[in-house]
């Protein structure tokens, strides 16, 4: 067993699958799945339970990755600490949904660089469930995005409520009108992320809170795919409010009044177990009071 298997471990268990995974350390899938095998004969067990369109952890499997996180995050941390210095001071690793990385993450940096001119922020754009990875095992120092978080490892600080909005096509009379209770959408097809989307999540939360499972059509990586097979006429879909004023504005899609406002909370997270650095402190406390609602 080593290091380099266990990154190609981790990345498969992220991603629930080998091709995704292979894709994100640009090595080929063959490489990858060959690992894989290498580990699984070692340890005598399998560690992932193949399914068609991707894989599953085994409880073998679960019980590994705990370790391999723990593994790559003090392998992580022995490399900055030996070679980090003055080398990265001054540097922050942050973390950021796709989401929040065209519009509120960038006027942070640019008015955080106001302030802190000598600092640099090298950014990760990632789901959810990546960032969580990125963070656990030190490849981002804290990462912003959506809560809740049960991780007793990570430090949780929540910012602010995001309102989130249902859209439709154009021209849908069937959700016109007076607001709806959410059951009302139990039969309607919807657009939304790939697992490990944190907006995935709180619709599946939404929706079982009312009865039900969501009716999923199509799943997509990126919101602007999602907001472009609802104006076709694909299906509804849950999205950051601020995220389509402009198409609402335009008539490409439209909005579906419910009886219950919808929200997610939006917050910053960090290891327990190291300090953060100075930087990356002033930075948080940055965040603290441009982000934070009042």
């Amino acid at each position: 067993m080593d290091i380099r298997q266990l990154e190609y471990f981790v990345a498969v268990a992220d991603r629930e699958s080998v091709t995704r995974g292979a894709a994100a350390l640009y090595v080929s899938q063959p490489t990858v799945s060959q690992q894989i095998r290498l580990l699984e004969a070692e340890l005598g067990q399998p560690l992932f339970e193949r399914r068609v369109g991707g894989v599953l952890l085994t409880d073998a499997g679960r019980t590994l990755l705990r370790y391999a996180l723990r593994i790559l995050q003090n392998r992580q941390e022995a490399i900055a600490e030996i070679r980090g210095g003055r080398e990265r001071e001054g540097t922050i690793d942050v973390g950021v949904l796709p989401t929040m990385s065209w519009d509120i993450f960038p006027k942070l940096m640019g008015a955080y660089r106001l302030v802190e001119p000598g600092h640099q922020i090298a950014v990760m754009e990632a789901r959810t469930q990546t960032l969580l990875r990125a963070v656990s095992t030190g490849d981002a120092e804290m990462a912003l995005l959506d809560l809740p978080v049960a991780d007793p490892a990570l430090h949780v600080e929540r910012l602010w409520a995001e309102e989130l909005i249902v859209i439709a096509p154009p021209g849908s009379a069937e959700f016109s009108g007076q607001p709806a209770p959410l059951t009302r959408l139990r039969d309607a097809p919807f657009i939304t992320a790939e697992p490990g989307y944190g907006l995935r999540d709180v619709l599946f939360r939404l929706t079982q809170t009312a009865g039900f499972n969501p009716r999923v059509a199509f799943e997509l990586t990126s919101l602007e795919a999602i907001i472009g097979f609802v104006h076709h006429g694909f299906g509804l879909s849950l999205v950051p409010e601020r995220t389509v004023r402009l198409e609402i504005q335009a008539g490409e899609i439209q909005p579906v009044a419910l009886q219950e406002p919808v929200s997610r909370d939006i917050g910053l997270v960090w290891r327990n177990n190291r300090p953060l650095a100075p930087a990356a402190r002033a930075f948080a406390a940055f965040c603290r009071e441009k982000l934070a609602a009042p």
